[in-house]
């Protein structure tokens, strides 16, 4: 009984390790001759920003600095970020959407996240 336990024991731990060193060949793989003549454009990027998500807040403006580019909105919840109400400053795309920011004015916003930033693309 006690030999047998051991050859199941080496058997799985063998099993394990064939696994676990077969799923690692796909990160070390060379892609220097793959054939992406047929791939779409979007699979080749390999940037993962590629799918901008575009977010909605609506709340009011606090400050503007056209000189930075940025305003400061104290908004609502966000979901798509599962962000609660809050004041935060964002960076504006256009300067011309500085024309319908002013302080004390209830806007609504679309944003994305641009780096590391996030970034208003449209003024309500």
């Amino acid at each position: 009984m006690k030999l047998t336990a051991t050859a199941f024991l080496i058997l799985t731990l063998s099993a394990y390790s064939l696994a676990m060193a077969q799923s690692d060949g796909v990160s070390n793989m060379d892609v220097k001759d793959m054939n992406v003549k047929n791939m779409p454009m979007e699979k080749m990027s390999s940037d993962s920003s590629a799918k901008t998500i575009t977010h909605k807040a609506t709340g009011t403006v606090k400050a503007v600095d056209a000189m930075k580019g940025t305003v400061t909105l104290a908004h609502g919840p966000v979901k798509t970020l599962n962000w609660p109400a809050m004041t935060m400053t964002f960076f504006v795309k256009d300067k011309m959407l500085f024309d319908k920011l002013a302080v004390d004015k209830k806007v609504s916003i679309d944003f994305t996240k641009q780096d590391k930033d996030y970034v208003v693309t449209s003024v309500k």
